[in-house]
């Protein structure tokens, strides 16, 4: 077997070329060895036959398999939480396309770090047994422990119309959920099973989500990925809370109400950073981080703070679940809803950004003298405004983000550094 390559959001890959039910397997014998183990997934064509290869291989390691069945990833992460499994995997790829599909791994204290992803990955290669299925036993009243987690949070949210955009995905075995809370609720893409996950629905077409709200004339709207741990929301007038704006709107309103930890909010280097400036004026410091969910909580927890998230929508409300939760930023606005009768668009500074992804064959033309020079010559013409270039974890792209106040300025930053890194990238052939 070909060495697994764990980003930090797990492995991913289209199902059947790029991600086989024998890694699933493997990953369960690696996993089984060390305890036993908590699954769940999302409702892809793929997901029971990956789930059912986890189950066999757990079982071979020496651990036993347990499944709470369809399920949104920070439900299983809150599951895992209060139960005695060491590991849980999420089978799921998120926000990719149908054709993906992917194995997240958990501890209680949230991904795996490197030095344990290296550990597995080794026991993944050295693994002899041949592949197997079981399909697990599926613990169908597990759920309820964790709609009882946010109905308590919620409590009474009548007079609140929502429209919750499920994206086709793992949202599914919450669709009933906020009926629970006296709210009134628009139900879209709610689907059984995922063969059209994420497909012009849900947090990445924030542009639909605007389209229901105004046609339901819902005092607020969201919308989950595929595994529902991202977020973006709408207000009644229709206008779009990305993940920026929603942290900017939380950690105001928090600090107002002398609950946001010392004043600061965990974000990444690629928060807007016009939000950033924003935040300052109101007195919140920014604790920047690298990408990614992972990183973020391992930002809040060494620096003491109970909110966090990303741009994407990943968005950490720590003194609840130490992970990103849809459904429970979700409620959260609808709070705001409920208590101020209305969901502000954030008053924040947004500098126009662009953002481009070069295809490479070799990630390390990030790293390149020539690219490097060209990307610090840009920032240092800007007077405003960043740039920031990155190899992507899972796939062959160079990410280049540039933000200035000028669009046009961006993207002919944006543009020239894309042309050197195609340039040194063709020297690695």
């Amino acid at each position: 077997m070909k060495k697994s390559v764990f980003g930090t959001d797990g492995v991913r890959g289209i199902y059947g070329k790029t991600l086989t039910d024998e890694t699933a397997f493997r990953l369960g014998v690696a996993l089984g060895s060390r305890g036993d183990v908590l699954l769940g997934g999302d409702n892809r064509v793929s997901t029971p036959a990956l789930l059912s290869a986890l189950a066999a291989g757990v079982k071979a390691g020496g651990g036993i398999a347990r499944s709470v069945g369809l399920v949104t990833t920070p439900a299983l992460y809150y599951l895992l939480t209060k139960r005695e499994e060491p590991f849980a995997v999420m089978v799921t790829a998120s926000h990719n396309p149908p054709e993906h599909n992917g194995l997240k791994v958990f501890s209680r204290e949230g991904k795996l770090g490197e030095k344990d992803r290296l550990s597995i990955e080794e026991a993944m290669a050295k693994a002899e047994i041949p592949l197997a299925y079981e399909e697990p036993k599926v613990e169908n009243e597990a759920l309820s422990r964790y709609e009882d987690f946010l109905l308590s949070f919620a409590g009474d949210l009548s007079g609140v119309s929502v429209l919750i955009d499920l994206a086709g995905g793992a949202g599914y075995a919450f669709r009933d959920l906020l009926q629970k809370t006296g709210a009134t609720v628009f139900v879209r893409n709610a689907r059984h099973t995922g063969e059209k996950i994420n497909e012009n629905c849900g947090a990445l077409f924030p542009s639909v989500l605007r389209k229901e709200v105004l046609a339901v004339r819902a005092d607020l709207g969201f919308a989950l990925d595929g595994d529902g741990d991202r977020i973006v929301a709408a207000n009644g007038k229709g206008e779009i809370l990305d993940g920026d704006k929603i942290l900017y709107l939380l950690a105001c309103r928090m600090k107002e109400r002398g609950k946001l930890k010392r004043h600061k909010v965990a974000l990444t280097v690629m928060t807007n950073s016009g939000v950033l400036e924003s935040l300052s004026e109101k007195g919140i410091e920014a604790v920047c981080s690298a990408v990614g969910d992972a990183a973020v909580v391992e930002t809040m927890r060494a620096e003491g703070l109970n909110l966090g998230g990303e741009q994407s929508g990943h968005i950490v409300l720590g003194d609840l679940l130490m992970t990103g939760d849809a459904l429970l930023v979700g409620i959260a606005l609808m709070k705001i809803q409920k208590e101020e009768g209305r969901l502000p668009d954030p008053s924040v500074t947004i500098y126009p950004q662009v953002l481009l992804n070069v295809p490479v064959r070799d990630k390390t033309a990030a790293l390149s003298s020539k690219v490097r020079e060209t990307a610090e010559k840009i920032k240092g013409a800007f007077e405003k405004g960043r740039v920031l270039v990155r190899a992507s974890g899972t796939e062959n792209l160079i990410r280049v983000m540039t933000e200035h106040p000028s669009f046009e300025r961006a993207e002919s930053a944006a543009k020239e550094i894309a042309r050197v890194i195609e340039e040194e990238d063709k020297k690695k052939v």
